[in-house]
């Protein structure tokens, strides 16, 4: 580089020699502006020279980095042929869980599917219950008022029957003493053609025909009258009593004339004759009595003999307790 500077400069001088001051001048200029771009390429040189110095220390550090790298390339090649081969195995035990996944889902979903109707159906089958159970707990409600409702009936029903036992027992209690008082008035009438039997809460009093009228006759006759007379005091004490008394004949038809023409007239008469003799008596309420004909059709024995048709004519009186206040207590 200085050789250059030392010949430039002699032909510098060798030219300024022989030239104008004026020439001289303009190449003094130019050889001072050469210099000093020389120097500013020098110093530039320098630069660029210390920076070619420095990369060539980075590239020195970048080959090692490279030689280590490769060596480490060759090393993380083995390992990465060993991860690749684990991969793969992985791999394919993942694609063997996943596919066996797959299936498994499948068949959950299938079973998840079934449980999920059978749990709609359960869920339709329990709202059905409930809405029969609302319906039972309803009717259960209202049977339950009824059931309180019929129970209240029942008690007060029972009440009613305590009292109906009570009027029964005492009916029973009468017609038994009325027995007893009738059987006393009349002591050596019966078995004389006459007859105390009590049966279903009444006393029914039999009295033959021999023992009150004559045959075929509705006349009571004087030993009829006084055992009508002993009767009638046995009952004249008697207010709360119903006397019926029925005439009863045999099957063999009258053939009178006049006012009885047949058993129904002769039947009818006789007990309207006994009637008005248990009357002579002032203390019979005439409303306790009823006179009833039955002719020969509620016969007690056979008419196809004496004995029996004897036994068929008879008065019957059947003493019964009223039941008015029975009858008021069962409406």
């Amino acid at each position: 580089m200085q050789k250059l500077i030392l010949l430039f400069c002699g032909i510098l001088f060798l030219l300024t020699s022989c030239v104008t001051p004026k020439l001289h001048n303009a190449l003094i200029l130019e050889h001072e502006t050469t210099q000093s771009a020389l120097y500013d390429q020098e110093r530039k040189a320098l630069k660029l020279q210390t920076e070619i110095e420095e990369l060539e220390g980075t590239i020195k550090a970048i080959e090692k980095k490279i030689f280590d790298l490769k060596n480490d390339s060759i090393q993380n090649g083995g390992a990465l042929i060993a991860l690749q081969n684990k991969y793969d195995e992985l791999s394919e035990a993942y694609d063997l869980l996943a596919s066996k996944n797959s299936r498994y889902m499948a068949d959950k979903a299938k079973e998840t599917k079934k449980l999920l109707e059978q749990l709609e159906q359960a869920q339709t089958e329990l709202f059905m219950k409930e809405d029969e159970l609302n319906k039972l707990s309803a009717s259960l409600g209202s049977k339950e008022e009824e059931l309180k409702l019929a129970q209240e009936e029942l008690d007060a029903r029972s009440i009613r029957v305590t009292e109906l036992e009570s009027i029964i027992n005492n009916k029973d209690s009468l017609v038994t003493a009325l027995k007893r008082s009738i059987s006393k008035a009349l002591i050596g009438l019966e078995g004389e053609g006459l007859t105390v039997v009590q049966k279903n809460g009444k006393v029914y009093i039999s009295l033959e025909e021999d023992l009150l009228f004559a045959s075929g006759k509705y006349e009571v006759n004087i030993g009829g009258i006084n055992a009508l007379r002993k009767l009638a005091d046995a009952l004249a004490s008697q207010k709360k009593l119903e006397i019926l008394v029925e005439g009863h004949t045999d099957s063999i038809p009258l053939s009178g004339r006049g006012l009885v023409k047949d058993n129904w007239d002769l039947s009818v008469m006789r007990a309207t004759n006994v009637v008005k003799v248990l009357l002579q008596n002032p203390l019979l309420d005439p409303l306790q009595l009823t006179a009833a004909g039955r002719a020969e059709f509620l016969p007690i024995a056979t008419n196809k003999t004496q004995e029996g048709r004897g036994v068929n004519r008879r008065i019957e009186m059947i003493l019964s307790p009223n039941l008015d206040d029975l009858f008021e207590l069962l409406d």
